[in-house]
This record gives structure tokens, C-alpha cells and sequence, in this order.
């Protein structure tokens, strides 16, 4: 398992908010959505990091009650695994064990693969939410998926930090903040904030 470190060398004893994200290789422009918001201690504390090697994929599907703009509403899948950076996913549905209802699952296929494509089809009868995830946590925004449709991800990416203004929850992060200190950074690798909310934040990687 991969791990950084983030050491909070502000002034004043500041305390810190670190969005941890990826910045997608093939399509940088996507909207930035933090894994983690990290606030390491002030006074030169530090918080480790640990980052799964694994991904994981699921599908939920709000019913007719549920918020349908909720990413997390109604039944979920199983949630699979997952270490390639090729992959295809199909959505489709299953019957209750006392028949009355149908409900979905997800499964992974081995044919009709894209290279460098994570690929979630849904043939399930209403649109899904989809959602691919480290450790539990988004890594890019949840997506509805259509029936018949397909969600297409290239999960190549840079991992990266910056400083933000809010503590949480993890998700969408502003794309203004990111942007000003925007760092990647490697497995193993020490990201030390330095500055204030006066003379701005800078963050070095070593």
C-alpha cells in the first residue's frame, strides 16, 4: 500500500485544510473531486496517508421515494475490487429470492475490453448512480448512468494536493482553489505546507 506525508509548517499555528485528489491524465479538465480533505496538525505535525492499491466500483438506484439527485439514495450493489487500469462492468438485474422484485448487481467481464478504459454498463432497468473508489471514497464525481448506457473512465491520474478553504466533506473541491496550489505527488513522497492565510499557502514535495 502507498503512503504520503503532509507536514503543516504554516504560520501562527494555523490550522490547514488538504484536499487529496487526482487529476485524470486523459482528461485533465475534469472537474476536480477531493478523496480526502487532511488537516495535519499544526506547529509541524504531520498525518500519513495511507493509499489503497486497489480500486473499487458499484452502482445505486434510487426508487421512486428517494432523492433521485442523491448519489448515495435507495439500493446498492456488491462493490468489486479491482487493480487493473483496463476493466469492464455490466449493471444488470437480479430476481429476489421470494420473485416479487427485481434488484441490480454488478459483475466484471473479461471480453470487449478498451485498453486504459474502466467501462460501467448498465442494463439494468432504470439509470444508476455509478461511483469508482479507493478506500470507500470517490476518486472522480458519481455519474448517472442511463439504461443502456455506458459510463467510460480513464483512471490513469496524477495524485495531487492543495489547499482549501473547507474541512469537508470530501467531494467536489472549487476548481479556483485547487488551482493555486495545485502539487502532485508520489508514493513515499513528504508535502509540506508553508505560509498563512495573510501572504497565501505554498506547498513543496520531498
Amino acid at each position: 500500500m502507498a503512503s504520503i506525508t503532509l507536514v503543516n509548517d504554516t504560520e501562527n499555528n494555523e490550522v490547514v485544510h488538504v484536499a487529496i485528489y487526482w487529476r485524470p491524465t486523459a482528461n485533465p479538465t475534469l472537474d476536480t473531486y477531493a478523496w480526502r480533505i487532511v488537516e495535519p496538525p499544526p506547529s509541524g505535525g504531520e498525518t500519513v496517508v495511507n493509499i489503497p492499491d486497489e480500486f473499487e466500483v458499484y452502482a445505486n438506484y434510487p426508487s421512486e421515494g428517494d432523492d433521485r439527485n442523491d448519489p448515495t439514495a435507495g439500493n446498492r450493489t456488491p462493490v468489486l475490487s479491482f487493480a487493473e487500469l483496463t476493466a469492464r462492468f455490466i449493471v444488470t438485474s437480479v430476481t429476489t429470492q421470494d420473485s416479487a422484485a427485481s434488484a441490480a448487481t454488478i459483475t466484471q467481464v473479461f471480453t470487449g475490453l478498451v485498453l486504459n478504459e474502466v467501462r460501467i454498463e448498465n442494463q439494468f432497468s432504470s439509470g444508476v448512480w455509478t461511483h469508482i473508489t479507493k478506500d470507500g471514497a470517490d476518486i472522480y464525481a458519481p455519474a448517472v448512468v442511463a439504461p443502456g448506457e455506458v459510463r467510460m473512465a480513464d483512471i490513469r491520474s496524477r495524485l495531487s494536493l492543495a489547499v482549501v478553504a473547507g474541512s469537508g466533506p470530501d467531494g467536489s473541491a472549487v476548481d479556483e482553489e485547487v488551482q493555486t496550489t495545485e502539487t502532485p505527488i508520489l508514493d513515499g513522497q513528504t508535502a509540506t505546507v508553508t505560509g498563512s492565510v495573510w501572504k497565501g499557502y505554498a506547498i513543496t514535495v520531498s
